[in-house]
């Protein structure tokens, strides 16, 4: 028990150790650390394609092994990753509680104001946040120190934010803090914004994820991008002469756990109907005689329907599925379909929440 102890405190005290790797680089990370988190990918693939990368350091296999004998969070073990990388290039880092800079490559200096679009919401998430709204962005840095950080709608602040500390490198950024979200102020969050600075204008990726324990450790709840202020008014952009939207959705992915008797197969090939209400889907009606698995027999009703039609032609958000056999279950159907060509991309989740995905769909012609 004291030698997993003074291991831990060994990990804290080094965070940024040497790390030898095969083209290992943070963005690759963040994706497996995302795939992780969403649980798209196992703590095993997690690890074999960690391994692949040839990491040689005593302080990472003394993490991984208190990690897998749950002695350290699994956000302290992704940290250490992570940490590593940033050490592999010369950043600049303002630490907790110090001014200091240990090196200057760029200066960031001024007030940042942008906007910022979500393009992934939890199914855990309750409240009115809805695919393609617009946040609004601020950070006041001074010579690389983050003064404060605000994000709001409709002029109401939505996260207060404590021990922020901001990454640099030359024009590439990260900021962490940790967050509370006044309607819900016992949750712990963290805040994560990945970025770079192009004449003046910040492009990059929030974050908003959980760290308690009614969720597996990391759990992304919201996700947005920056967008071109040109395109904030969306509303605009949408064609209101669309009263519906026909869909050709093929099943490419089936669950081993899914039962038979819905006839949910791969290649399977099954019609919806979208009707819009301006860019809002109204209601989801399906082609009886031409599906397999959207017929009467399995599906009892399509119903908590929260979809837009953003940028003229992607359809993102989700719905609810009620599935006669199991109408206790809690389904979730995950929608995010590109329509802007003749051949439209994209796909349909049809999710089991606290179960992962069972059915996979994408458009076709």
């Amino acid at each position: 028990m004291y030698f997993k102890i003074y291991q831990i405190f060994i990990i804290i005290l080094f965070f940024s150790f040497n790390l030898v790797a095969k083209d290992l680089t943070l963005q690759t990370f963040n994706e497996l650390k995302t795939e992780l988190t969403n649980n798209k990918i196992t703590i095993d693939q997690f690890s074999k394609k960690i391994d692949e990368f040839d990491i040689t350091s005593e302080i990472f296999e003394i993490s991984r092994k208190l990690f897998l004998d749950d002695a350290l969070s699994l956000e302290d073990y992704l940290e250490v990753i992570e940490n590593a990388l940033i050490n592999k290039t010369p950043l600049i880092q303002k630490n907790e509680g110090s001014n200091e800079i240990e090196s200057v490559t760029s200066v960031m200096n001024g007030e940042y104001i942008f906007q910022t679009e979500i393009t992934n919401l939890s199914q855990y998430i309750v409240g009115d946040l809805n695919y393609g709204e617009l946040f609004n962005n601020k950070f006041i840095i001074e010579n690389n120190h983050l003064k404060e950080i605000h994000l709001t709608k409709n002029n109401e602040d939505l996260l207060k934010f404590s021990k922020a500390k901001i990454i640099i490198n030359d024009n590439n950024f990260i900021i962490k803090s940790n967050v509370i979200d006044p309607s819900d102020p016992a949750a712990p969050l963290k805040y994560r914004f990945e970025g770079n600075i192009d004449n003046k204008i910040i492009n990059g990726k929030m974050i908003v994820s959980y760290y308690g324990n009614e969720l597996p450790q990391g759990t992304i709840l919201v996700e947005a991008n920056t967008v071109n202020k040109m395109d904030t008014n969306l509303e605009s952009n949408i064609n209101d002469e669309i009263e519906q939207i026909n869909l050709k959705l093929k099943i490419v992915r089936v669950n081993i756990n899914v039962p038979t008797e819905l006839a949910a197969r791969i290649n399977n090939i099954e019609k919806l109907t979208l009707l819009m209400d301006s860019n809002k889907v109204k209601e989801i009606n399906y082609e009886e005689q031409s599906n397999n698995f959207f017929v009467n027999k399995n599906i009892r009703s399509i119903k908590d329907i929260n979809i837009k039609l953003t940028k003229k032609s992607i359809l993102k958000g989700k719905s609810r599925l009620v599935i006669k056999q199991f109408s206790s279950e809690n389904v979730s159907v995950y929608w995010n379909i590109d329509l802007s060509t003749k051949d439209p991309s994209g796909n349909v989740i049809i999710e089991l929440v606290g179960r992962g995905p069972q059915i996979e769909l994408i458009p076709i012609k």
